[in-house]
């Protein structure tokens, strides 16, 4: 049925929308947690690049996500550092991912945060956004993560600007209600998918979305 990306700013609800749709039968990849096997293999040239530039998140032989998530998310030239490791591993098997499931049959989607910073959304038949509203985000960032204001906004500022993915989107979400709420706008994209047949078909679909 086709190949969709899912994306959105810092603590947009992508996960959980990836999950929603992934109990409605989409087959799903997960950039992070993609990323989260790479710490856990030992062998991966991921593992040895991190445990080189980030000696003081070793534990026991194992990469302590807390512990680097405690020097990347407050320090930005130490979250690009890891960026350049991690980001040219999780592209390549994305892109695998992806030629691998077009083949198929059914809906697959790809849960990629950094979808049109990294100019990717052209290996998709469309784009599934989430969005929140700023304070919002900005709240969410601060409880998640521990940081002030200030480095909550500086975090957001890494992304495009909502104003610009809205226009790049094929479908928007919107989280900044109810969960109630976003599990209806869910089950409402699920069932375009299910009423279309083919990429043609869902490039109508969407269209019709956003006229």
């Amino acid at each position: 049925m086709g190949v969709f990306a899912i994306t959105g700013n810092l603590t947009s609800g992508k996960s959980t929308v990836l999950k929603l749709l992934k109990n409605k039968g989409a087959g799903i990849f997960d950039i992070d947690e993609r990323i989260h096997e790479y710490y856990k293999d030992r062998s991966s040239s991921v593992y040895k690049k991190v445990i080189s530039t980030f000696p003081q998140v070793v534990k026991k032989h194992s990469i302590s996500r807390r512990k680097l998530a405690g020097v990347v998310f407050k320090d930005l030239r130490q979250l690009h550092r890891l960026e350049r490791i991690v980001h040219p591993a999780s592209i390549r098997d994305l892109g695998e991912w992806v030629k691998r499931v077009r083949v198929k049959k059914g809906s697959y989607i790809a849960e990629v945060p950094l979808l049109f910073e990294k100019k990717l959304q052209d290996c998709f038949d469309g784009v599934i956004l989430v969005v929140a509203k700023r304070e919002i985000l900005i709240e969410r960032i601060r409880k998640k993560f521990s940081l002030s204001r200030e480095m909550a906004i500086k975090r957001l500022s890494l992304y495009l600007s909502i104003r610009e993915k809205i226009k790049k989107a094929d479908f928007i979400i919107e989280n900044d209600v109810t969960f109630r709420k976003l599990k209806e706008e869910v089950d409402s994209l699920w069932n375009k998918f299910e009423r279309a047949n083919s990429t043609r078909h869902f490039s109508k679909v969407f269209r019709d979305q956003n006229a």
